[in-house]
């Protein structure tokens, strides 16, 4: 579970002690009633049992759910390959499997146990893949091991600092280990930057990430899916973007929530090609 008990045992902990935040809502993405519209014309057609109507109709519900979605969108992609699939006879029974899956990623909504830093963007829909600007922020960081949890709760309870989702957790280049994790401050305003013992207080000047949002427990099979999307991704935008850090695993929820409930984003860094890259 890539090293996430020690993350869920210290949750518990600042939710009992009243350092998330009650009443937290997370902003509406800008596209979500296009996801929405999108999830309920799939839906429609796999209602329908009968192998050979249900293959016309669904046909026909994708082209009217990617019609919905971005004209660059990761789930359209699938979608489109899918529809080729079936035409191809392919097995209709694993496809049906794969557009209720994005059936349920395209009506995923997150659950807000804490406020959003000031700035930040709405959450990534799930099982989409997006470029996403964040402002500068101010963050409490620390090495990630067995304890860091533990102190960055010290530190912000010591100093009065609201707990906000997500919480980072910097991923080694391959992007198979945490090596530091870190808690956003509310503002970047907030606080004083500076070492507090083994947390340093970091302003950060945010920047450009290729985000991918994923739904249910963490585990290193979601992980790997998520980069293979976000890999996939920069492999048809290289002319335009390029990596410009390490991966980065933001996530959104405690074990308050059901598993199948957690919200998570997998992001790396990027910048915008100049001329002189090419």
């Amino acid at each position: 579970m890539i090293g996430m008990l020690s993350v869920v045992i210290a949750i518990i902990a600042l939710m009992l002690a009243g350092a998330v935040g009650r009443g937290a809502e997370f902003p509406e993405h800008p596209l979500s009633g296009d996801y929405r519209r999108a999830a309920d014309e799939l839906a429609k057609p796999l209602q329908n049992k009968e192998p050979k109507v249900q293959e016309s109709l669904l046909s026909e519900a994708i082209d009217r759910a990617v019609a919905c979605l971005p004209s660059e969108s990761y789930i359209s992609a699938r979608l489109r390959d899918m529809k080729s699939r079936m035409a191809a006879g392919g097995d209709q029974s694993e496809v049906l499997t794969a557009l209720k899956n994005i059936v349920e990623d395209l009506r995923f909504r997150p659950i807000a146990e804490a406020d959003l830093p000031v700035g930040f963007p709405p959450c990534t829909p799930v099982g989409e893949v997006e470029v996403k600007r964040y402002p500068g922020y101010r963050a409490a960081v620390t090495r990630d091991n067995g304890t860091a949890f533990w102190r960055l709760f010290a530190h912000i309870k010591k100093n009065n600092v609201a707990m906000t989702a997500p919480v980072e957790m910097t991923l080694e280049e391959n992007g198979q280990r945490p090596v530091l994790m870190a808690f956003f401050y509310e503002r970047p305003d907030q606080g004083t930057p500076g070492e507090d013992g083994t947390v340093e207080v970091r302003d950060l000047p945010g920047g450009w990430f290729v985000s991918t949002g994923i739904r249910g427990p963490r585990s290193n099979q979601a992980l790997q899916l998520a980069q293979q999307r976000v890999e996939e991704w920069l492999g048809h935008h290289r002319d335009k973007w390029q990596v410009a850090g390490p991966p980065r695993l933001l996530g959104y929820n405690s074990p308050f929530i059901p598993w199948d409930k957690y919200y998570w984003e997998y992001q790396l860094p990027v910048r915008e090609k100049s001329s002189s890259d090419n």
